[in-house]
């Protein structure tokens, strides 16, 4: 009767489980198949017939110089946004994890960006960064009107613009983790180092960092995946411009596959990205796991 019962039970969990494990599988592992499937095909994305090529799509993407550049603006823009944008989420997290006046305002107001969506932000700051753009017409009203840019159309400028309103985008989500990982820390090792005299930048490099390693390596996780594969920003603003400064890894599948209808082979270059990221990610999340003290 026990056995039954154990069965039955185990019948009604896996009936339970199905619908969200067929969702699971038909939207995530199935796509993942077909991608590493037509990868090895010179598949247009429409016609029913197409050649196997073997690894020849994987061959060119590393001897392609578009899709190198492509990986070049995409480490270049995620290193800067994840350095840039960690000092300043954890200096706000720093200020605002003590009960200063008007803190939960400013928490709020920081945060507000990261439940915006990329495509909606893109679209705002354009008013801001175009030549007749909010900006430059401040400079022309304030007298400097020769710090006046087309700040979409230089080739070093405009990465950086990117950076700055993607640091800008995410900073209060950061900053909340941060402030999590502090409040966490006991009460009683403040006070500790506090009678042993250990103040500012020691006290934040030998107890406060290591005790919130664990936000750190979510943080960091968060900040990497997300960087890497950073795509409305640049579609929106600059369309990979100019003269590709600003064409990242999704932006070039996009192109690839949409644009020249070289379905498999954008499905190659989304494949060695999937592995790129994946071994970026598992570095990351080795080392600083490592760096996690327990108290």
């Amino acid at each position: 009767m026990m056995r039954y019962r154990r069965r039955l039970d185990l019948l009604y969990a896996l009936l339970f489980v199905l619908p969200a494990l067929t969702l699971f599988l038909t939207f995530k592992y199935y796509p993942l198949s077909m991608t590493m499937f037509y990868s090895l095909t010179n598949w247009d994305g429409f016609s029913r017939s197409y050649q196997f090529v073997g690894l020849d799509n994987f061959i060119s993407v590393f001897s392609d110089s578009k899709v190198l550049g492509a990986f070049y603006n995409t480490v270049y823009f995620a290193i800067v946004s994840i350095l840039l944008g960690t000092v300043i989420q954890l200096g706000l997290a720093l200020i605002l994890v003590n009960r200063i006046k008007g803190a939960k305002v400013f928490r709020t107001v920081l945060y507000m960006p990261a439940v915006i969506s990329a495509l909606i932000i893109s679209m705002t700051w354009i008013a801001f960064f175009q030549y007749n753009g909010i900006i430059n017409q401040t400079l022309k009203l304030v007298g400097l009107e020769t710090l006046a840019h087309n700040w979409l159309a230089h080739p070093i400028i405009t990465i950086h613009v990117l950076i700055v309103i993607n640091i800008w985008q995410w900073a209060g989500y950061g900053m909340i983790i941060y402030i999590t990982g502090l409040q966490a820390i006991p009460t009683e090792i403040n006070e500790a180092a506090a009678l042993d005299g250990a103040t500012g930048w020691r006290k934040l490099r030998l107890i406060t960092l290591p005790l919130i390693m664990p936000a750190v390596t979510i943080n960091m996780f968060i900040s990497i995946t997300g960087s890497l594969r950073v795509f409305e920003l640049p579609f929106v603003l600059t369309g990979g411009g100019p003269m590709n400064t600003t064409n990242t890894v999704t932006m070039s599948i996009y192109n690839t596959a949409f644009l020249s209808n070289q379905f498999g082979y954008a499905s190659s270059i989304g494949l060695v990205f999937f592995l790129f990221i994946a071994t970026i990610t598992l570095i990351q999340l080795t080392v600083t796991r490592r760096l996690e003290v327990e108290y």
